[in-house]
């Protein structure tokens, strides 16, 4: 996968966990936010995956016995955990969580530009709209200097009604 393509989550699901590792962000960026923590963890999976098949097959003996020594602890432990615990990891309810991820994404995100501004049609001097344009270099300076101006032109009426 060179080149970042849009992928469905259901492709991405049936990829080979090898080529699944390789995935970046730019694959998967055009899902919402359910389907991209979805595919991060299925990519992230993968990702660990072939480091442990590597570790297992070039490793020494002793790492192999210590291995299957854990996974039997493990297997234990998960029994113990199953009992104590209804819900697992493994059987996580999406729909739960996908509305906890909404709500707080929802909480935390930054506005959008047009929610916080609105679009306004003036007429201006040429000669101020010429140094407005000489003045003005990168993206967004022409709003920040009109906005600045209004600021201070409402600040200075106020202070005015206030003597």
């Amino acid at each position: 996968m060179s080149e970042s393509t849009k992928l469905a989550l259901s492709e991405i699901k049936n990829m080979d966990p090898a080529e699944r590792s390789i995935l970046t962000e730019k694959d998967y960026k055009h899902l919402n936010s359910v389907e991209r923590t979805q595919a991060k963890l299925l990519i992230q999976q993968a990702q660990k995956a072939p480091n442990a098949r590597n570790d297992l097959m070039n490793g020494n003996e002793n790492n192999n016995t210590n291995v299957n020594e854990s996974v039997d602890e493990n297997k234990n432990d998960d029994v113990n955990n199953k009992a104590k615990n209804n819900s697992s990891n493994a059987n996580t309810d999406f729909g739960s969580l996908a509305k906890k991820l909404k709500k707080s994404s929802a909480a935390k995100r930054k506005p959008k530009f047009d929610e916080t501004h609105s679009r306004d049609s003036v007429w201006i001097r040429n000669d101020l709209k010429k140094v407005l344009k000489d003045v003005c270099i990168e993206k967004g300076d022409k709003t920040r200097i009109i906005n600045e101006a209004l600021e201070d032109y409402f600040r200075k009426l106020a202070s005015e009604l206030d003597q």
